[in-house]
């Protein structure tokens, strides 16, 4: 009986330990259902890879977490919709919720509104609308899309289009500018335009349209539109540039079959040594040769009337236009300025191929026309012209010079006491005669 008895004991207590067993390893599941959880309610963490053998020392703190987002859903205002995919909100804004409520109320506050609301007559962007249809003549439906008008804005560009190499004058105007805009914005407002290439490209401005763009064989031409900022030939395209207030923003619409790129023009004078280009300036270097000092003074003293900043005034140094970094102007004759200077004597022989259309040689200043043709010659003149390191340079040098002292000095005199005669010029001579815009046209 007592072997029978304590058989029949023996096979309890085993039975019970299995039990206990199975009982742990459901136990064990449920743990390890709960881990992927926890590493869900973390979007800012990578999620954890949790073993199934971890201690079981987690699984409070899991199912306490659990409970406790069910609350917050329960009684938070805000629609579960909005916390299903933790991985949108990790991409969208990892920071904290509290910071995205700072950012949410600030939106609301009125402070953007009033930004917008001192522009008076402001309709909103229209960039990258093409107002014609590519391919179609300007004129054909040129009528239907006007301009859209200016507004009323504390900010302001001068905005000019000429034709010609600014020998005919098409719009010249001060005009409202939205901070931060592009330039393509500013056109669309004032002036009729029509784009290509998807949008970017200007093709014409009040109905005067490209020659070279939509057209074939013996109707198609090099005349095209370009355009300057602050007298720099932009070397990005206007639906791209954001212009700065006080910008000089000049289209014109020339003949580039012998010369392609013009790098700077002086017609947007004091241009670009007040505003510079892109919203920075590097300052300027008037640089005067032997006996221009007080020449080069007093042009500093006159920029400096006109709000230009950052002038210095240094002995000329030839070595200097090879890389340059800044804005620089040279005063002097011309014999002494080319002298040792292998820029200045390059830009006298390729003259029209680079812009320029200027030429001294057998002591005479020539004039030229736009395919390099001298129409005039002088013995004694002066001339204000400018050019840069090639196209896209941003840091052109200008040239105040002439046959002689003179010379030198009817040049000087211009940019002291009229320089509004050389707006809208792209070079000018200075003769006893007055003030030539050059290049000319036939």
């Amino acid at each position: 009986m007592n072997k029978k008895f304590l058989g029949r004991i023996c096979c309890l207590i085993i039975l019970v330990f299995l039990m206990s067993g199975c009982t742990s390893t459901k136990e064990e599941k449920v743990i390890t259902n709960v881990a992927p959880e926890q590493t869900v309610q973390q979007p800012v963490e990578t999620a954890p890879q949790v073993p199934a053998e971890k201690p079981a020392k987690k699984e409070a703190p899991a199912s306490d977490i659990n409970i406790k987002e069910k609350k917050k859903e329960a009684s938070s205002p805000v629609p579960a919709k909005k916390e299903p995919e933790p991985k949108k909100a990790e991409k969208e804004k990892p920071a904290p919720s509290a910071k995205e409520a700072r950012t949410a109320n600030a939106s609301t506050k009125p402070a953007p509104k009033q930004e917008t609301g001192i522009y008076k007559g402001y309709k909103g962007p229209v960039q990258g609308e093409i107002k014609y249809k590519e391919g179609t003549p300007a004129a054909q439906n040129s009528s239907m899309h006007k301009a859209s008008g200016d507004i009323g804005s504390p900010y302001h560009v001068q905005l000019f289009v000429t034709k010609d190499y600014g020998h005919k004058k098409m719009f010249g105007k001060r005009v409202g500018l939205v901070k931060d805009e592009v330039g393509m914005e500013v056109l669309f407002r004032n002036l009729d335009i029509q784009t290509a290439y998807g949008g970017g490209f200007v093709n014409a401005i009040n109905n005067l349209e490209s020659h070279y763009t939509f057209f074939t064989g013996s109707e198609r031409k090099k005349l095209d539109w370009f355009y300057w900022v602050n007298g720099i030939l932009a070397p990005i395209g206007i639906a791209e540039y954001r212009p700065h207030p006080g910008d000089v923003i000049w289209w014109d619409y020339h003949d580039w079959s012998t010369t392609m790129f013009i790098p700077g023009v002086i017609g947007s004078y004091p241009q670009p040594f007040k505003n510079g280009f892109g919203g920075k300036n590097p300052g300027t270097a008037i640089m005067y040769a032997d006996g221009y000092e007080q020449s080069a003074q007093q042009l500093k003293k006159s920029l400096q009337t006109k709000g230009v900043k950052k002038i210095d005034v240094v002995p000329y140094e030839p070595g200097a236009l090879q890389n340059p970094r800044k804005y620089y102007i040279l005063i002097g004759a011309w014999e002494q300025l080319q002298k040792n200077s292998s820029t200045l004597e390059k830009m006298n022989t390729k003259n029209k191929l680079i812009g320029v259309y200027v030429k001294f040689a057998d002591g005479k200043l020539h004039t030229l026309d736009f395919n390099g043709k001298v129409i005039t010659s002088y013995q004694q003149a002066g001339a204000i012209y400018t050019n840069a390191g090639g196209m896209g340079s941003i840091y052109p040098f200008w040239l105040i010079t002439g046959t002689d002292q003179q010379g030198v000095q009817r040049a000087l005199d211009t940019l002291l006491h009229r320089p509004d005669s050389i707006t809208q010029h792209f070079g000018a001579v200075i003769t006893e005669s007055g003030i030539e815009n050059v290049p000319y046209v036939n």
